[in-house]
């Protein structure tokens, strides 16, 4: 098996998702250099990106979100792009591992959660998820509720009806195209329960709040939202 395993090391070196350097033998989808330019990315407004020390940043002054707290483990830049869209888009699913655990890295260094009843990932509609065969989402949720002992319910948010991408859509846009997009499943009791919706990148925050809306309306307590990244 080593013998096999060094041969195809030798005709198909693993190289770096980022900058497609060979990757030596203890570098995992990640080189040394591209992994060190990766920081923690410490409490920053949702709304517009300033470093916050209290529920209210000092910069914009207003929350116009219903959920209670949203954090992102990096800032969005290169190589993170490369490695949440191979993770997406090329089937390269074991990077949920990777970045479960840094997931659990960021969450247990920096405590920014109250007590988490449920972990919940945003949701694909299923014609999304069928063409893909996955959703990243709910494979980064089985992650790091496995990680942290949290409760996995993966079907409790549900796509009700199609949305197109919202890469290209602006805030508004983006506002409107996911407003009343979610539904909650009927067979969860989450009445004052606290959830944490995961989901890969942060961008405006209108589809967190948009499955906020939906989840207030089952009375849950807190709604906290956790991304891989944060993008401005």
């Amino acid at each position: 098996m080593k013998l096999l395993q060094t041969f195809i090391g030798l005709f198909f070196p693993k190289i770096c998702l980022s900058c497609d350097e060979q990757l030596l033998e203890n570098e995992q989808y990640l080189c040394s250099n591209c992994f060190e330019s990766l920081k923690f990315l410490e409490n920053i407004c949702p709304i517009c990106g300033a470093p916050k020390t209290e529920d209210k940043c000092n910069v914009c002054q207003i929350n116009e979100f219903l959920f209670a707290e949203a954090r992102s483990v990096f800032m969005f830049n290169k190589v993170v792009q490369n490695l949440i869209h191979e993770f997406k888009y090329n089937e390269m699913t074991k990077i949920a591992k990777f970045l479960g655990k840094l997931s659990q890295e960021y969450i247990e260094k920096f405590q920014p959660f109250d007590h988490i009843d449920y972990v919940a990932p945003v949701p694909l509609h299923k014609v999304k998820k069928r063409s893909r065969g996955f959703n990243q989402s709910e494979l980064l949720t089985r992650e790091i509720s496995k990680k942290m002992n949290w409760e996995h319910l993966p079907n409790l948010i549900e796509r009700k009806r199609f949305t197109e991408t919202q890469t290209k859509l602006n805030k508004e846009q983006r506002r409107k195209n996911v407003s009343f997009a979610f539904k909650i499943n009927s067979k969860y009791n989450i009445k004052g329960k606290n959830i944490l919706l995961v989901d890969d990148v942060f961008t405006t925050g209108a589809t967190a709040n948009s499955i906020t809306v939906a989840l207030k309306e089952k009375q849950v307590n807190k709604v906290y939202v956790f991304t891989i990244a944060r993008a401005l």
